[in-house]
């Protein structure tokens, strides 16, 4: 086999080589761009979970801020409703002390009698002694009934007022309840999106490294290829100096056929053409053999 089959052969099979490294590399960035294109898609969901996690602490803060508000006056509606019911159970207390024995208006209807009795009738010192004791009394009496009177007032004002101070806290009680439950299910969905958040980054990491691989790997094609393809421009450059080598001498071995013909010619006195004697005027060696004058 001869020099130029050989290089023949080389540049063949290389031609194949980067034909098959062609097809890797193209299956290469297939990979980049499907782990790139992944990667990415893990990455918006990675986004669209981190801003779900940010709305969620943002009202888990107001919550929380709610929750403190609530709890501070659910404890102050608690101490207001005891000090009512301490007022309350005080006030039925002093109520109870007082011995109501009569009527208010018989009470009254006495007092006008033994006043006008007094004063329509002469009495005795000992009966008026009396009478003003029993008048005595009866003020008294009615002196404990004006305080009794105070007490249900002041106790028919205290019950609508409890009232609203039971109905304001079973309000509180009743939204404190709503926001420790939402700040539960807020903890349990910010730990359950934490957990996707921590798979999808482990995720699109995998995505990552394959990208990384795969372009590492292109990228060692790609210098395979220009290689190989450096080594094919090589190939045809000697090919093409052993053919210029070849073109070189077949062009000088014909010229020293015609060189000869003509020499010969030129001997035997015949006319040279054109073509010949342009052959022998390029031989130095010849003129200056025959001097270099004239026609040989």
């Amino acid at each position: 086999m001869s020099i130029e089959d050989e290089i023949s052969r080389e540049i063949g099979e290389l031609k194949e080589k980067i034909g098959e490294l062609d097809r890797r590399i193209e299956e290469a960035n297939k990979k980049i761009n499907k782990s790139i294109a992944e990667r990415d898609k893990t990455h918006t969901r990675m986004r669209e979970i981190k801003e779900k996690v940010r709305a969620l602490k943002e009202e888990k803060a107001t919550l929380v801020e709610e929750s403190r508000g609530l709890r501070r006056d659910v404890r102050e509606l608690r101490q207001k409703l005891l000090n009512y019911i301490i007022e309350k159970r005080q006030l039925r207390g002093e109520l109870k002390s007082l011995r109501l024995s009569m009527d208010v208006n018989r009470i009254k209807k006495r007092l006008d009698e033994i006043d006008l009795y007094l004063a329509s009738h002469r009495v005795s010192r000992e009966e008026e002694r009396r009478l003003f004791e029993e008048a005595s009394k009866l003020e008294t009496m009615l002196v404990d009934y004006e305080k009794a009177l105070k007490i249900h007032l002041s106790l028919n004002e205290l019950s609508p007022q409890m009232e609203e101070v039971r109905k304001e806290l079973e309000e509180k009680r009743k939204r404190l309840d709503e926001v420790s439950t939402r700040l539960n299910q807020i903890s349990t969905e910010m730990e359950m999106l934490n957990n996707v958040y921590d798979n999808l980054k482990v995720e699109a990491d995998r995505h990552h490294s394959s990208y990384l691989e795969a372009r590492e790997e292109r990228d060692r094609l790609e210098a395979e290829r220009i290689l190989a393809a450096s080594k094919i421009y090589e190939f045809y450059r000697l090919l093409r100096g052993k053919r210029e080598e070849l073109m070189k001498r077949r062009i000088s071995e014909v010229k020293a056929k015609r060189k000869k013909e003509a020499i010969a010619k030129l001997e035997r006195g015949e006319k040279l053409e054109f073509e010949e004697m342009k052959i022998l005027l390029e031989d130095e060696t010849l003129w200056q053999t025959s001097g270099g004058t004239g026609q040989p």
